[in-house]
């Protein structure tokens, strides 16, 4: 079962759309930015019927976000507001939270900050580049690979974990990426911005050595010339 329509739903669908005992909740505010109280609480009132729909499955899986780490961004609405979407999904007798970074794939979403890149590097278009900026990506196809395999381990249940990637990168390099991929330079100002914070992944060490997930060296790359390059 899953719920949603968005990047992680059609992810999570050839996998899972038809799998009864699994409820993926995939559904709610994308935009990390928002501080609009009518869509959060559109999304309680979505997410409560979809736990009481699916009281009774073997699996309820949420995603949350590892902003919840991030000294800056901590405090804001989106992040506290995901934090009392954890408070709900808890209740429910058999769910697994997994928070995640920023996530690449296939999306029309603007916000996400590889769509936003692209669009200005491709376009010419000036940003501001945080200097002391750091962002952790992962593949979406990464994140239902490890998702797939928690859900199979039945001892996994009522936990709350991170799925990322185990190196986060600073923003310069995200830029450098895709300015090599896209075959553009990128224009942009760099303002005394930005931090980074830590994301633990050590609970999902052991799953990698089971998986073809490889984050080496070339993880980034690999990633970005995957939805953005030439042939994507």
């Amino acid at each position: 079962m899953i719920i949603g329509s968005g990047l992680l739903a059609q992810a999570f669908s050839p996998l899972f759309s038809q799998r009864k005992n699994v409820c993926i909740y995939a559904a709610g505010v994308s935009n990390s930015g928002c501080t609009d109280v009518h869509e959060f609480a559109r999304e309680q009132e979505r997410l409560m019927e979809a736990l009481q729909l699916a009281r009774h499955v073997g699996t309820f899986v949420y995603f949350g976000t590892c902003s919840v780490a991030d000294p800056e961004a901590k405090n804001t609405p989106y992040v506290q507001h995901k934090l009392a979407m954890e408070q709900l999904v808890s209740a429910h007798p058999h769910y697994l939270i997994f928070r995640l970074p920023q996530v690449a794939g296939k999306t029309p979403n603007p916000h996400t900050l590889l769509n936003f890149l692209y669009a200005r590097i491709a376009r010419s278009e000036a940003f501001h580049l945080w200097r002391n900026a750091e962002r952790n990506i992962i593949d979406v196809d990464d994140v239902v690979t490890i998702t797939g395999h928690l859900i199979a381990n039945k001892t996994a249940r009522n936990i709350t974990l991170n799925i990322a990637n185990p190196a986060s990168y600073s923003m310069a390099d995200i830029v450098g990426v895709m300015e090599h991929v896209v075959g553009k330079r990128a224009i942009y100002d760099v303002i005394e911005r930005g931090s980074g914070y830590p994301i633990d992944t050590c609970a999902i060490r052991p799953i990698l050595d089971k998986t073809a997930v490889k984050f080496d060296s070339g993880y980034l790359e690999r990633v970005i010339n995957k939805y953005y390059g030439k042939n994507s």
